[in-house]
């Protein structure tokens, strides 16, 4: 049980970690791509000189966005689910075998989109984006990183459910420390912004 308390936390620490890099490249390019439209908009209708690469360029960092925050959403628990009925199941050895199981489906539907995203990625490089001049492979690259990275936010969640099913009372207790802890950094987060 120590062993998996301690391959838990060491997943949990990575993950964090990720989650805060992630997180801020993520606004970077979110305000690099306000900025680069407000240029544009300018371009276009002031000077009448539209930018030929600004739609390119904020497309590939929306795909970046997109990718970077897809095992950001999975590790904080931002996936859509079905919360009537885990709610009705109370944490309990069942919910946590359940959830398990839906980790390990992840886990393989990641595996599979990883194979298919290096693909994409190796393609990539014979299609060229004509605006940027750059091949998709700079689009791409991103996608294979960020299978990986869910394979690794899934396997956590994993741990950590698969604590619950051998003692359904530390995973709670551990669970409710933990929403508190998010609920007060949300409460930091939300003072700082006022």
């Amino acid at each position: 049980m120590e062993t998996l308390h301690k391959l838990r936390e060491g997943l949990e620490r990575l993950n964090g970690w990720v989650d805060k890099v992630a997180v801020n490249l993520s606004w970077i390019m979110l305000l690099i791509i306000t900025l680069l439209n407000i240029v544009q908009v300018f371009y276009r209708y002031v000077l009448n000189n539209a930018l030929s690469w600004s739609e390119e360029a904020s497309l590939w960092m929306m795909v970046w966005i997109t990718f970077l925050m897809l095992p950001v959403a999975y590790h904080r628990g931002l996936n859509i689910s079905m919360m009537f009925f885990r709610d009705r199941l109370n944490k309990n050895r069942l919910e946590y075998l359940i959830r398990c199981c839906f980790h390990l489906v992840v886990i393989v539907i990641a595996v599979v989109c990883f194979d298919q995203a290096w693909k994409m990625y190796k393609g990539g490089f014979r299609i060229e984006m004509p605006a940027l001049e750059i091949t998709k492979a700079w689009v791409y690259v991103i996608m294979p990183p960020a299978w990986l990275l869910l394979i690794i936010a899934a396997a956590g969640q994993f741990f950590r459910d698969f604590i619950g099913i051998l003692s359904p009372e530390t995973a709670r207790t551990a669970e409710e420390a933990e929403e508190e802890l998010l609920a007060g950094d949300a409460a930091v987060e939300g003072g700082a912004r006022s």
